[in-house]
């Protein structure tokens, strides 16, 4: 029995009905997962659907699990923030998540000074001996949730 040949007879298919059936019996057999396998098939899925780049719901989850704190700013704040300080060659959400990452780990070092996450966000992102994807690597790698 060849699965993949199916699968894709079903998707090359007009019939919506069959495609529903199909998710719902792939969707069956994921719930039978581990939560880890889980996580794994859904970043496999996010990379597929989006590239590795964080997309902006994708990175409101990531910053609202932060600890100590969670959000600090918002995309609003950030973009104005990047554009008070000149960014405009860094994604909006790369320094979105970035800023935010630093109020979470150095808010004991630059307090309140805008400035220190500005540029320490802008640093973070330019890292020129980081690879390309280096803001998702981070956080989608690093945290432990």
């Amino acid at each position: 029995m060849d699965i993949k040949y199916y699968v894709e007879k079903i998707m090359a298919s007009d019939n919506q009905n069959k495609k529903d059936e199909l998710f719902d019996m792939i969707t069956s057999i994921i719930d039978c997962w581990e939560d880890e396998d889980k996580r794994e098939l859904e970043n496999q899925l996010y990379e597929i659907a989006e590239g590795k780049i964080l997309n902006e719901e994708k990175a409101e989850l990531l910053i609202k699990a932060m600890k100590p704190s969670g959000m600090k700013w918002t995309l609003g704040d950030t973009n104005n923030v990047k554009a008070q300080y000149g960014y405009e060659d860094i994604r909006p959400v790369d320094f979105w998540i970035v800023m935010n990452s630093a109020w979470n780990d150095y808010n004991n070092l630059f307090k309140d000074n805008i400035e220190y996450y500005a540029k320490y966000s802008y640093d973070f992102i330019k890292d020129e001996d980081a690879v390309d994807d280096k803001v998702y690597y981070y956080f989608t790698m690093i945290p432990k949730n």
